[in-house]
């Protein structure tokens, strides 16, 4: 009798201790889970601390919902932030290393993003030559598409064909990885926005400007969150 009360209390013991070492690891989980969000939170604040200042502008920090396409990885996104946070079309779409897009459409909590490598991107750009007496060595700048090659069976990889820097003058050859940022010009994307390294430049066929091949300085296929400029006069 007295062995099977003894029994009875070990087996007591042990439900007890099981059922607190379930506790314990769910507390585990839930510690785990916080860490997570939080060494997520640090990374969103140390990309922000990495964009230089905007004067005019605040950023918004948008986790990207979609790459456009009903297959993806074409030359859109569709990001979790909309007119509710201030976001307006046209905005600018930047990383800490550079120029990602811009808004091209909004809703009250999403907006879509036409990227820096889509055909129908433009934007006014010049080249930071290191020689003030040239002054501004200024072109448009357009993407050139990005193609989608399968590579396995139902793994996609987006391919980035470099932009393209058109109306540069002719007379300036600049050297390759010379830094192409924007000029601000036409008011919507401000001065001074890295978007690209060149790779080579070429005459035009009638001899009258320059043109350039240049590197995104984004990775547009490796994206999680981006930020988006707002115009602090309530437009962007």
């Amino acid at each position: 009798m007295v062995n099977r009360v003894a029994v009875s209390f070990s087996r007591l013991d042990l439900a007890d201790r099981v059922s607190e070492l379930q506790r314990e690891v769910g507390r585990l989980r839930l510690v785990e889970g916080e860490l997570e969000r939080v060494a997520q939170e640090n990374s969103r604040l140390r990309v922000m601390l990495a964009l230089p200042s905007q004067p005019g502008f605040r950023t918004v920090a948008c986790p990207i919902l979609e790459r456009g396409g009903a297959v993806g990885w074409w030359g859109t996104l569709v990001i979790s932030r909309g007119t509710d946070h201030g976001i307006a079309v046209g905005a600018p779409v930047v990383v800490a290393a550079g120029l990602v897009g811009r808004v091209m459409a909004v809703s009250a909590h999403t907006a879509d993003v036409l990227l820096i490598t889509d055909s129908n991107f433009k934007v006014a750009c010049e080249l930071e030559t290191g020689r003030p007496e040239l002054g501004g060595v200024r072109g448009v700048l357009s993407g050139a598409g990005g193609r989608s090659s399968e590579t396995q069976m139902l793994e996609m990889v987006y391919v980035v064909d470099p932009l393209r820097l058109r109306y540069l003058n002719r007379v300036f050859e600049p050297a390759p990885r010379t830094r192409v940022v924007t000029s601000g010009l036409g008011g919507v994307f401000p001065r001074g926005l890295t978007v690209g390294y060149l790779l080579e430049t070429r005459m035009t066929a009638d001899g009258l400007y320059r043109e350039a091949s240049v590197m995104p300085a984004a990775d547009v296929g490796l994206l999680d969150e981006v930020m988006v400029l707002v115009s602090e006069k309530g437009g962007a």
